[in-house]
């Protein structure tokens, strides 16, 4: 059985988005930039900034204790810096996409006749307490192996959207548009194991959106750690989250994060589980036009 016709989507009035990570061929398409883009246009620059960090933080962060945070911090901030270069520079809604960030990192590093990188030309004509020049410029400005060090933990996860091409194509399109739901809508993710980042970005950022929405959180111990996970309790949403593992969840997050709950259920003897099924009903991927940002013709 199809999960979409087992939850009687379609018959209860509901406009039904699939992000289906697990199979690219079958979903619609997701542009996590988008959404912060569209409250930069409209000139609320703190909200796009916190959004866009929020994503850094998603993309690059470790709670792992035996990790050195400062890694995953700097290529969160040089992330966050190059997506408001894309927004400040872009020259059309089709050039703001992952895409185009993975081209501002590449070509950045390209050398002019001074010997100096184009995005260190690029920040030197900046202010100080420029948003871009605050977030980037400790990284731009770094010596030669620390900077290289910031990018090759970047770099890859970037290439791992890029090089798959049916889900890059996915993430330019914006069928799943967060700044505009204006209907009965339900957002379907499933989920994929070497890109649930990316269904944590959706989460947060639907919690994010001026639109209320209703969570259920299956094998949730399971998805990486989920950063706007405390303040969804705290602020009392209707919330549904399953688990297999108690102590899992308490040493992602902390000891008391059950405490935050309404309700507990350990006995499951009656439930049953929502079959996923076939895909006769996914939505089928659609081709979108694409444009990349050249930094290179920024510069010039």
């Amino acid at each position: 059985m199809n999960i979409l016709k087992h939850l009687k989507l379609d018959t209860n009035g509901y406009n039904t988005l699939v992000l289906n990570l697990s199979d690219t061929t079958n979903s619609n398409s997701y542009n996590p930039l988008m959404l912060p883009y569209s409250y930069y246009k409209n000139g609320e620059y703190d909200k796009a900034v916190e959004l866009v960090s929020k994503m850094s933080s998603e993309l690059f962060f470790t709670n792992n204790p035996n990790v050195d945070p400062f890694w995953g911090i700097a290529a969160a901030n040089y992330f966050t810096s190059l997506v408001l270069i894309l927004f400040r520079e872009a020259k059309s809604d089709l050039e703001v996409n992952i895409g185009s960030v993975q081209i501002l990192l590449s070509e950045g590093e390209i050398k002019n006749s001074d010997g100096n990188t184009l995005m260190a030309e690029y920040f030197d004509k900046l202010n100080a307490l420029d948003s871009i020049y605050v977030t980037g410029s400790s990284i731009v400005y770094a010596p030669n192996e620390t900077r290289k060090s910031v990018i090759s933990i970047l770099s890859p996860k970037i290439n791992s959207f890029c090089m798959r091409e049916q889900l890059l194509s996915n993430l330019c399109g914006n069928q799943i548009d967060l700044s505009n739901i204006k209907d009965k809508t339900a957002i379907v993710i499933i989920g994929n194991e070497q890109l649930n980042d990316l269904s944590n970005i959706l989460i947060n950022q639907a919690f994010n959106s001026n639109s209320k929405f209703t969570y259920y959180l299956d094998n949730f111990d399971d998805m990486p750690y989920l950063f706007e996970f405390s303040s969804m309790l705290n602020n009392k949403l209707k919330m549904f989250v399953s688990i297999r593992n108690l102590e899992q969840l308490t040493l992602k997050y902390d000891k008391f994060i059950a405490d935050k709950f309404e309700n507990i259920v350990d006995d499951f003897r009656d439930l049953k589980q929502i079959p996923i099924g076939n895909n006769d009903n996914y939505p089928v991927r659609k081709d979108v036009t694409v444009k990349y940002l050249s930094f290179k013709e920024i510069m010039k």
